[in-house]
């Protein structure tokens, strides 16, 4: 009986686990460019306990988070630093928190105190040699598709326009991506990032969307719960049965 109770424990063990991920994308719903992380991959592991004649088989956390790589919907913001991109592709930024460079899809851009292009958390953009995008000051700025920033500077007739860094993209087509502990996108195997190929298409003054779906996740929410709770109650009739079994094969007082 105990098999039972150990299968319904690692069943909630392994709920447990979807509904974190759940919560996670649910969590990062109206983050721009969030890429939801998909259910945890399981590894089975045999383990060899108690004698030679019992075993337990378990599964495991997979070390690579997957995500889902569909695209959310664009956002006409008309904002002159938010950009997106259309279709397949991802910029390249430089982490806040100083892991190395990794790939996003978040376009809610503007400056840090030292006019480092970051985005909304404030990782740094960087151009096509990895650099951090530093700008001057400009009356306006020109993203164009490829990543070409244009500047028109003060000091300088209106539409003249200055070309300055490029904002690095790329498809990553060859690459299997995965999330990293600290929640940027990067090669899986610590394998060395995809080379900036500039075949991404920018478009500036609009925003993509998390491609987190709330129906979905709410849907997936409730199927989880129950789940759970049936596991609860699988776990106490498997008591009750060996509660039951025992008296049977109690012998009787003398």
């Amino acid at each position: 009986m105990d098999r039972n109770i150990h299968i319904a424990l690692n069943n909630m063990r392994n709920i447990g686990s979807e509904m974190t991920v759940n919560a996670q994308n649910m969590a990062n719903v109206n983050v721009p460019g969030y890429r939801a992380d998909l259910a945890v991959t399981r590894e089975a592991q045999f383990v060899e306990a108690f004698d030679q004649f019992r075993s337990r088989v378990f599964s495991q956390e997979g070390r690579e988070a997957l995500f889902s790589a569909e695209p959310g919907s664009l956002q006409n913001t008309g904002e002159p630093l938010d950009a997106a991109i259309r279709g397949e592709g991802y910029f390249f930024v430089e982490p806040s928190s100083g892991a190395g460079a990794a790939l996003s899809r978040r376009g809610d851009f503007g400056f840090d105190a030292d006019r480092f292009l970051v985005d909304g958390a404030g990782n740094r953009l960087l151009d096509t040699t990895l650099s951090p995008i530093q700008l001057p000051e400009a009356r306006r700025v020109v993203v164009e598709e490829t990543g070409q920033i244009q500047l028109e500077l003060f000091g300088v007739p209106e539409g003249t326009f200055v070309a300055g860094p490029v904002i690095a993209t790329t498809l990553a087509q060859d690459a299997a991506l995965i999330k990293s502990p600290d929640g940027h996108i990067r090669p899986a195997n610590e394998a060395a990032l995809p080379q900036p190929d500039q075949r991404a298409r920018i478009s500036q003054g609009f925003l993509e969307s998390s491609n987190v779906n709330t129906i979905t996740a709410l849907v997936k929410n409730i199927e989880s719960q129950r789940q759970f709770e049936m596991s609860v109650k699988f776990i106490a009739l498997s008591k009750e049965i060996d509660e039951g079994t025992s008296r049977i094969m109690r012998l009787p007082g003398g």
